[in-house]
């Protein structure tokens, strides 16, 4: 444990953020914030039970990881892992320090990151992941591109976190994920489900309640509403139509059940969602 947390930024770091306050889809996808970095003079952050997973990419040299083992210093090219719940920390050592940077929220989607622990390696992922940033910030959140380029993200924080756990039956529920995600409008079942990952309907469930925390028909609903608020705020479809994009036989099947676990119509959530934001001038 640390002597005291801290949060050190000195007035010369620069630093731009997009978070789930400014696009709400990232909130959706378990991502509370992202931010891309360029840290000079001072910065420094000690965290004893962090409430999210960190994902650092360190684009020069200049910085350091700092856990209850010690200091290390971090290279250029580097991907840094700290999970939610373990001390952990960065500081800056040198003169300047560029790095990307996502917080992902301790939630079911990212529970399997708890037996990563402390990380890091030096990975060309990381200029993939910081590219793709770059162009989700230069966008803005009320662009219409942001759905893809979320699913993009979503498939390549799948793929660099998927080699830090190495475990085989996550990357089974995973690619299942995958597989789901672009076919919600079929009618799946748990058979179905169970039958493409060659296992028994209870084997299914067991897996669904250790990698996602519940099981495979409320996880199958939850991926189904993600899309839905998707499209809600990001087309003018009817709601038959985007009922049946979504697995459900018709608009008022899929607004009882939407309401039910959101607590608001769809055409509520869509009025809403594209309220205009205020700016101050």
């Amino acid at each position: 444990m640390f002597a005291r947390e801290c949060l050190e930024i000195a007035p010369a770091c620069e630093e731009r953020m997009l978070g789930r306050e400014g696009l709400p889809l990232l909130g959706e996808a378990g991502i509370f914030l992202t931010g891309l970095s360029e840290l000079r003079e001072h910065y420094l952050i000690q965290r004893n039970c962090p409430a999210f997973h960190i994902l650092l990419i360190s684009h020069s040299e200049g910085g350091v990881l700092l856990t209850e083992q010690g200091e290390s210093p971090i290279p250029a090219g580097a991907l840094v892992f700290l999970p939610a719940a373990l001390p952990g920390g960065f500081r800056l050592d040198g003169d300047s320090w560029r790095i990307s940077w996502i917080l992902l929220d301790d939630v079911p989607r990212w529970h399997h990151l708890h037996r990563l622990g402390h990380g890091c390696r030096v990975s060309d992922e990381g200029e993939s992941l910081h590219h793709l940033l770059q162009l989700m910030h230069r966008e803005g959140s009320r662009s219409t591109l942001q759905p893809q380029l979320l699913s993009l993200l979503l498939a390549l924080l799948d793929r660099v976190l998927r080699r830090e756990t190495r475990g085989s039956s996550l990357d089974r529920l995973q690619h299942l994920q995958r597989l789901v995600e672009g076919r919600l409008d079929e009618p799946w079942t748990v058979a179905r489900l169970a039958s493409l990952l060659a296992c028994s309907p209870p084997h299914l469930h067991r897996l669904c309640q250790q990698g996602f925390g519940m099981g495979p028909m409320a996880w199958l609903t939850g991926l189904r509403m993600a899309k839905a608020r998707q499209l809600l705020l990001y087309t003018d479809w009817p709601l038959n139509e985007l009922a049946s994009r979504v697995g459900y036989s018709d608009g008022a099947n899929f607004a009882n059940r939407f309401r039910r676990l959101t607590g608001q119509t769809p055409g509520a959530f869509r009025r809403l969602g594209r309220k205009p934001v205020a700016m101050e001038v």
